[in-house]
């Protein structure tokens, strides 16, 4: 699905970490962000390309080129010193902080069952989908506070839900599915926890998402294929809730990017 976007001006820049920035849907947040003139803290575990489907150092050089400000932090958020460093980073070259997107992830190497997933390969996703994203929203959580408000939005995954269709769950692996729905708990107390400090937790799902390495994919039925909506719909809702001034009014939820767009008919000027 093809939506046009409006997204919602502020009139100062905000300070926004972006992590999982090199590609995919938060390589499309960052830009969508740069074109609105924001100040940008990007990061991904290399700097440079390693593939086909874009680094942080181009996407710093698009942003820039759209009329953002940008600097990268190679930073590996498995790591809890690398998510400490990337919020001093953004502190220290802009002065404060406004809001962090939480879009990091590991999806695994293709365990997809009990039997074949290496506990390598588990600790691996909860380290980076749950204690990356934690280690993350703790660093950042003070600064703002001390900006007297901000937004935080987490990444989610419908791999994440309960479903009585069991058949259905074996579309994702059993550590990219308990981490995320990890993800969307912690995004519900720490909602509760920081409401009162005009700080927004929100978890969106952004679907299945068209992304790089999604279109490449060769083994993906014509029904998921139908399926897929493009960057600009998860990228929209983000947007959204970072400049709208408005993401306490969902604080603590789990927002479906596409209904969420809908309903809003957030549409392009």
């Amino acid at each position: 699905m093809k939506l046009p976007i409006r997204y919602t001006r502020v009139m100062s820049p905000l300070v926004v970490i972006v992590t999982g920035a090199s590609r995919g849907i938060g390589r499309k947040i960052a830009l969508d962000l740069g074109k609105q003139g924001h100040q940008l803290v990007l990061a991904a575990r290399t700097l440079n390309p390693s593939g086909a489907t874009g680094s942080l150092t181009e996407t710093v050089r698009d942003v820039e080129a759209a009329g953002g400000s940008a600097i990268a932090i190679a930073a590996d958020l498995s790591i809890p010193a690398d998510a400490d460093r990337l919020v001093d980073s953004a502190v220290e070259k802009f002065g404060g902080l406004d809001a962090v997107v939480n879009n990091a992830a590991a999806t695994g190497s293709g365990g997809r069952t009990l039997a074949e997933m290496s506990w390598e390969d588990w600790q691996r996703q909860f380290d980076t989908n749950l204690h990356g994203t934690f280690a993350v929203m703790r660093a950042a959580a003070g600064h703002l506070v001390d900006r007297g408000g901000g937004t935080i939005v987490n990444i989610s995954s419908r791999a994440g839900d309960l479903s009585d269709d069991l058949e259905a769950g074996r579309l994702f692996s059993p550590a990219y599915a308990a981490s995320k729905a990890a993800v969307n708990r912690l995004t519900n107390v720490v909602a509760g926890e920081l409401r009162d400090k005009r700080v927004a937790v929100v978890a969106l799902d952004p679907g299945s998402v068209r992304t790089e390495r999604v279109a490449a994919l060769k083994n993906l039925s014509p029904e998921h294929r139908a399926r897929l909506v493009e960057m600009e719909v998860p990228s929209a809702a983000v947007v959204h809730l970072v400049t709208s001034g408005r993401a306490l009014d969902w604080t603590g939820k789990l927002l479906r990017a596409k209904d969420f767009v809908e309903r809003l008919e957030l549409k392009e000027d």
